[in-house]
């Protein structure tokens, strides 16, 4: 879901692009065999509806690819994701359903237990 202040900022932000490399970088990535490949190596299985959904994975693999580029903890990953609009509309979380610091941590062990994509 967006939200009018996300939309208005993105409109923003596309007049201006050049401004904000990540965005742009967004752009030219290619993300989709990227996605498939992780909704292949997809671990949790649902039993019941119960819980809370889970966050989209390409946007929790984009997450920890941010905190890596910008050394950042978790603590300062989640602050960043809700504090700097690039970090949130490259990412492409809903701006009210940010995932906490031990999310992202937990995301972030079980990626490195996993084996690299061979094909991507």
């Amino acid at each position: 879901m967006s939200t009018f202040f996300q939309q208005t900022a993105q409109a923003m932000i596309a007049k201006h692009i050049d401004r904000f490399p990540l965005l742009k970088l967004d752009q030219v990535i290619d993300w989709q065999p990227i996605e498939q490949y992780l909704n292949r190596q997809k671990t949790r299985y649902l039993r019941d509806h119960r819980g809370r959904p889970a966050y989209p994975l390409l946007s929790m693999f984009k997450a920890v690819l941010l905190g890596q580029w910008h050394s950042l903890s978790d603590p300062e990953l989640e602050h960043s994701l809700i504090t700097r609009i690039d970090f949130n509309l490259f990412c492409r979380f809903d701006e009210l359903n940010i995932p906490d610091y031990s999310t992202l941590c937990h995301y972030r062990n079980r990626r490195r237990k996993t084996t690299p994509c061979p094909n991507c």
